[in-house]
């Protein structure tokens, strides 16, 4: 019998199959196109200037032998008018409110003697605020003539700029830590007896990082307020050159509180991975101990 003759092959081309995406932050980078997302470009960006403005960045002004010299020479100027007569002004304005603070005993509002004198002091206290004030201002006006010598956008400018994030920083973490102990205390209290250890210690991450998100967004608009005042302390300084300083350091503050929250929340992520993978095993623990406490009461 003759062979039936077998069909020709007809090999059919596999179609381009699109390539696989790697994952990553590399890849993810490399298919960026920043055009098609203005928002995040423009974030980003601002993000990076306002670090690079905090660590890098060098003064704009450089202060020259002849502009400190002069700044010393206004500052020390400064500091000898009216010193004997500012000093004692000052004395007399402590005295009066240590005076006062004295007099504000408890319960003083319901003695009419003790309420007396205690207006008595705070109208003495008023008077020699006053009194203190007028030479206050005379050298504050001095001082800000010789900080416009050297200019806002000089090393002192930035630096007292700095000092007043700092501070408004200290401010924050104290509030942030402040509450996470008092968070802390009652969640240990409140807390349900059947909660696990990794659900416990979740809800104690998440409370933390809460507080300081909080803690560091109150920084920065502290910051921000407090920042015109210290601008206005430089002579000389117009208001376009004030402006451009305001929004330069508040950008600055946001990129540093923003790269301390994502350090926090990276390593609270970590953590809680860490806490999520050895769940089983705590909850075997935490199983075999309530077994042995239930076998030990029965018994």
């Amino acid at each position: 019998a003759m062979a039936e003759p077998v069909p020709p092959r007809m090999d059919i081309a596999p179609r381009d199959a699109p390539a696989r995406r790697s994952g990553g932050i590399v890849s993810s980078l490399r298919r960026w196109n920043p055009t098609k997302t203005p928002k995040t470009t423009v974030t980003l960006a601002l993000y990076l200037f306002g670090l690079f403005v905090a660590f890098v960045a060098r003064p704009p002004v450089t202060i020259t032998d002849q502009m400190q010299t002069r700044y010393f020479e206004m500052m020390d100027a400064a500091d000898a008018v009216d010193a004997a007569p500012r000093a004692e002004a000052e004395r007399l304005l402590a005295d009066a409110s240590m005076a006062r603070h004295r007099a504000e005993t408890w319960g003083w509002r319901f003695n009419s003697e003790r309420k007396a004198k205690v207006y008595e002091l705070r109208s003495l206290e008023k008077e020699r605020f006053k009194q203190a004030e007028v030479y206050r201002k005379r050298r504050d006006a001095m001082v800000k003539e010789a900080k416009g010598e050297l200019g806002l956008w000089s090393q002192l400018g930035i630096d007292e700029a700095k000092a007043l994030f700092r501070r408004a920083y200290e401010r924050g973490k104290l509030f942030a830590t402040r509450s996470s102990y008092y968070d802390t205390f009652w969640l240990i209290v409140a807390g349900r007896s059947d909660d696990s250890m990794v659900e416990l210690l979740v809800r104690w991450g998440l409370t933390v990082l809460s507080n300081f998100t909080v803690g560091m967004f109150s920084a920065v608009i502290n910051f921000a307020f407090a920042l015109p005042s210290m601008i206005a302390t430089f002579a000389s300084t117009g208001w376009a050159s004030a402006l451009a300083f305001f929004l330069v350091a508040v950008v600055a503050a946001s990129s540093v509180a923003a790269s301390l929250l994502l350090l926090l929340f990276g390593t609270a992520g970590g953590a809680v991975y860490g806490a999520v993978a050895a769940g089983p095993y705590l909850a075997r623990l935490e199983a075999g101990s309530r077994e042995r406490e239930r076998i030990r009461m029965i018994a």
